[in-house]
């Protein structure tokens, strides 16, 4: 039995095993202003101001500062800092006898370093502190350290971009603390900077080794495979097979060409790395290479640092808060995984949604089970998939064991599908039209579908076509999960109903009629994608973007605040 590490921080099992200083650096995207930075003339006005005599307070120093930038950023609304500072009688913070703290200058290589995060270090204030303390204006750096904390601490706090074009939305993760939350965890680790800094990013081990992996791709040196990436091959690659590209792939794999056979043929020392490397990435170890595999093994070094950087942004939308009963699935990998009492109670291949039609991201909660279900067809297979069929075979329909409900009229009735004429029949008509597959061999839900009420209507059920989890890719479905084992899933969920036994399932199963069974208190369920993670040795394990998110995820990313690299080593990419 395996510890989940969403709670505790050990390693998961086969792939999701575990969840969830450098001043000098080159910005890939011009970054924009932060939202909450001071504007030219505030930061004029106040590094402009003469340098405190003796005979000023720090406190009068402070007060002014804190009016001109109030005065200059009317629309930032700064009442929670300057209700901070007067709750301690403008007491410094950072700043001590005219000075900063250690504390502030560990604060400070903490944002230099805020890169191993996937942010960019200019994002909090990095010149504007610096300037202020080498030039004295000791007010200044007080209100800007201040300033980079609250900032930092939404960053690192929750979602801060909008993820509609990632095909979720912002309430169902974790939204970044308000200024007040931040400022009283300021005041209540005064004692302990640096442990109150630190408490702000996910203490998850996932997230710590991915940072330790984002540390290692950015400041050693660059592999060597990737001179020869990327791999083409004349089509899909098998053992014993010949390619002009095989030289190349034991490059990428790190072995030496034969001293006496063929160079170009795919020996058996090379198709075992493969299948290790497929092993080790979540794929089908056949070592067959196809498209997934190679996608995999064409990941070069810039690559990875962008798939990392946007695996750690997703992983700070996760709440490390939850209850100790959960289902988690993790939608590139095509896995589940039931969790309870903090630890794994067993985990399962599924099928995911195809390109076409994703499976979303987002949270539900499970509030029981459906057996014998039937299965009214969504309005885009019923115009896409089922249409097409009617027109071309009328009797489909009756075929498949489904019945024709009309919704015009005062009440639904049941309609002859050979009494409609399917090739003239328009949107509008068609949208009134109800397709119904009755419970049996042919329904595509199965015997189980777990209920998780939803905006998107996507469910976990069971499927009568399981030959689909056989297949290297299990992007199959129309955006639904499909179980491998749905009736595990079933005891799982209805075993929180009192006195409830398997044999109780298995009755109801035997009798074929739909039952609704719902649990006294809800299963939270997590549908993630995450395709970065930590393999069972604790190697970071790179899979395949399914639908495009990192991509996407990237854009916004650079849209707010450009992707910050070190720059150490000149064999680090630019641009």
């Amino acid at each position: 039995m395996k510890v989940w590490p969403f709670v505790s921080g050990v390693r998961w099992a086969a792939f999701f095993i575990a969840l969830l200083f450098c001043s000098s650096g080159v910005v890939l995207s011009a970054a924009a202003e932060p939202v909450e930075a001071l504007s030219p003339s505030a930061a004029q006005a106040v590094s402009s101001a003469p340098v405190m005599a003796e005979t000023v307070s720090f406190e009068s120093a402070l007060k002014a500062s804190l009016a001109t930038l109030s005065g200059e950023r009317a629309r930032r609304k700064p009442q929670a800092l300057e209700g901070f500072y007067a709750a301690r009688s403008y007491r410094p913070y950072w700043i001590l006898k005219g000075a900063p703290r250690s504390e502030a200058l560990w604060f400070l290589e903490y944002i230099k370093s805020s890169w191993k995060q996937g942010l960019n270090p200019n994002s909090y204030y990095l010149t504007r502190i610096e300037g202020s303390l080498d030039s004295g204006h000791m007010a200044m750096a007080e209100l800007l350290l201040s300033e980079a904390y609250l900032r930092l601490g939404r960053d690192l706090g929750g979602i801060r971009i909008d993820p509609k074009p990632l095909e979720t939305q912002k309430s169902y993760w974790k939204q970044p603390p308000s200024a007040e939350t931040l400022l009283t965890h300021m005041a209540e680790t005064e004692r302990d900077i640096k442990a109150g800094v630190e408490a702000l990013a996910p203490q998850g081990q996932t997230y710590k080794r991915l940072q330790e992996e984002l540390t290692r791709l950015l400041t050693g040196p660059a592999p060597d495979y990737d001179a020869v990436l990327p791999l083409k091959f004349r089509g899909i690659l098998n053992p014993y097979e010949r390619d002009g590209a095989v030289p190349a792939l034991r490059v990428r794999l790190g072995l030496a060409a034969p001293e006496a056979a063929d160079p170009l043929v795919y020996d058996d020392a090379l198709a075992a790395a493969v299948i290790r490397f497929q092993r080790e990435s979540g794929l089908k170890a056949d070592g067959i290479i196809g498209g997934q595999t190679l996608g995999i093994l064409n990941l070069t070094r810039r690559h990875k640092i962008e798939q990392i950087i946007a695996n750690l942004e997703r992983l700070r939308w996760v709440d490390e808060h939850r209850p100790s009963k959960i289902v988690v699935v993790n939608i590139p990998s095509a896995t589940l995984w039931a969790i309870e009492d903090n630890k794994v109670a067993f985990e399962m291949p599924v099928i995911v949604g195809r390109k076409k039609r994703l499976t979303n991201m987002f949270t539900a909660k499970i509030t029981g089970v459906r057996l014998n279900p039937d299965w009214t067809v969504p309005p885009t297979i019923k115009k896409e998939d089922i249409l097409p069929k009617l027109q071309e075979n009328p009797d489909y329909l009756s075929q498949k064991g489904m019945e024709l409900v009309t919704l015009a009229g005062e009440r639904p009735r049941t309609l002859d599908p050979l009494a409609v004429n399917w090739n003239d029949i328009s949107p509008s008509e068609l949208s009134k039209l109800r397709m119904v597959q009755i419970p049996g061999a042919h329904n595509p839900l199965g015997q189980v579908r777990v209920l998780m009420p939803n905006i998107y209507n996507i469910y976990l059920h069971d499927t009568n076509q399981p030959e689909y989890f056989d297949k290297a890719g299990r992007a199959q479905s129309s955006g639904c999960v499909r179980m491998s084992a749905p009736k595990k899933m079933a005891e799982f969920i209805l075993k929180e109903r009192p006195g409830w036994k398997p044999e109780d399932t298995e009755s109801l199963l035997r009798k074929g009629t739909r039952v609704d069974l719902s649990i006294p208190e809800p299963i939270p369920v997590y549908m993630l994608y995450y395709t970065v993670w930590v393999g069972e040795n604790g190697q970071v394990v790179f899979g395949n973007d399914l639908y495009g998110h990192d991509a996407a995820l990237m854009k916004m990313l650079r849209a707010i605040d450009g992707i910050f690299l070190p720059v150490n080593n000149e064999s680090h990419e630019r641009g």
